[in-house]
């Protein structure tokens, strides 16, 4: 069933923009939520009146990603089996819980929000605050035409609403000005008319022109960069953990999760070490001094398929002695950065 638009097709993005910004952001006096506190004290909190979630096609549903890929391999359409994707599912929860235990005020939602962010999938479908980056998504597709969704603040009192943006650690979803909106059974599509109702959403469509194409691809491309990214490479790393803990992948998995997931190290300056405590600042790859994408790509290939005997945990042995010689300097996990590989 085709969509059915809010506003007749804008023949170019520009129109688009024009007309969502006079009509939904240029809104004054954006309004206050009161929130509480740990300690139980109330205090007031602005927030946006609308929320943007731009799409680069023409596509029949708004469904959570880990929703897609179960109907694309019962499908046989993505290359991944139903058991390939419960293991996903699996080493989210198990990454998931990771992240909880070693990031202060990160709760299990927002750690699955930051799981998709860098890749993965989950029951999450992604917003900004943020029209001009909605866009900057919208014109990345591969369609002439996209798809806006605007939705209010103030429905999202409904559904479970994600701001992982404020968390210090989030650095590329602080760059989207990120939130996520936590699908359900009941609510499974955006598109939906039980959604749309629910949520008040708005749905408005546009023509791609070749120029705005143009103009959006440097934004994006530092929305998404890596080198300058200091979270970039957890992901990579739980990874390996996870197999390293839970045994080896399937080679389909694994190719997969070489096109999803950041080939980026996990790395940080190391400030200083008492006993078996560290301090550290983690920085992005562009803080070693060479780092072969493509080789490390291969690395982690043998490290996570079951098709090679590669075992990742023999690099973490010297672990400790390594942080005594490097206080000052950055160091990356081993796992993650394989100089001698480049």
């Amino acid at each position: 069933m085709a969509l059915h638009l809010d506003h007749p097709q804008f023949e170019s993005m520009t129109g688009a923009f024009t007309h969502i910004l006079g009509q939904h952001a240029l809104q004054d006096n954006n309004p206050q939520v009161w929130e509480q506190t740990a300690s139980g004290l109330l205090y007031p909190r602005e927030v946006p009146r609308y929320l943007f979630r731009g799409e680069g096609g023409e596509f029949e549903t708004t469904m959570h990603s880990l929703a897609r890929l179960l109907l694309q391999a019962e499908a046989g359409t993505s290359g991944l089996s139903k058991a390939d994707v419960a293991q996903l599912e699996r080493i989210n929860c198990w990454i998931a819980g990771r992240l909880c235990e070693g990031l202060d005020g990160l709760d299990r939602p927002s750690a699955f929000a930051l799981l998709q962010h860098y890749g993965m999938p989950t029951r999450i479908v992604g917003f900004t605050r943020n029209l001009g980056l909605a866009f900057a998504f919208a014109a990345m597709g591969e369609s002439s035409i996209g798809r806006m969704a605007v939705l209010p603040y103030a429905s999202c009192h409904t559904v479970t609403l994600l701001e992982l943006f404020a968390h210090p650690w989030a650095e590329r979803a602080q760059r989207q000005a990120a939130c996520g909106v936590v699908m359900t059974d009941e609510l499974p599509d955006l598109k939906s008319e039980a959604a749309r109702s629910r949520l008040d959403i708005k749905w408005y469509g546009f023509r791609i022109l070749s120029s705005e194409r143009e103009f959006y691809e440097e934004p994006y491309r530092e929305l998404l960069r890596e080198p300058n990214d200091p979270s970039a490479g957890f992901l990579r790393l739980h990874i390996t953990e996870y197999v390293e803990a839970n045994g080896k992948l399937s080679p389909t998995l694994t190719e997969w999760l070489l096109q999803k997931v950041p080939i980026a190290p996990y790395c940080y300056l190391l400030d200083s070490v008492e006993g078996n405590e560290a301090v550290v600042y983690y920085r992005g790859g562009e803080a070693l001094l060479a780092f072969n994408s493509e080789a490390e790509r291969e690395c982690s290939r043998r490290y996570w398929s079951s098709a090679f005997r590669d075992r990742s945990d023999e690099r973490s042995k010297d672990f400790m002695s390594r942080l005594v010689r490097g206080v000052g300097s950055v160091i990356a996990d081993a796992r993650t950065y394989h100089p001698e590989s480049s």
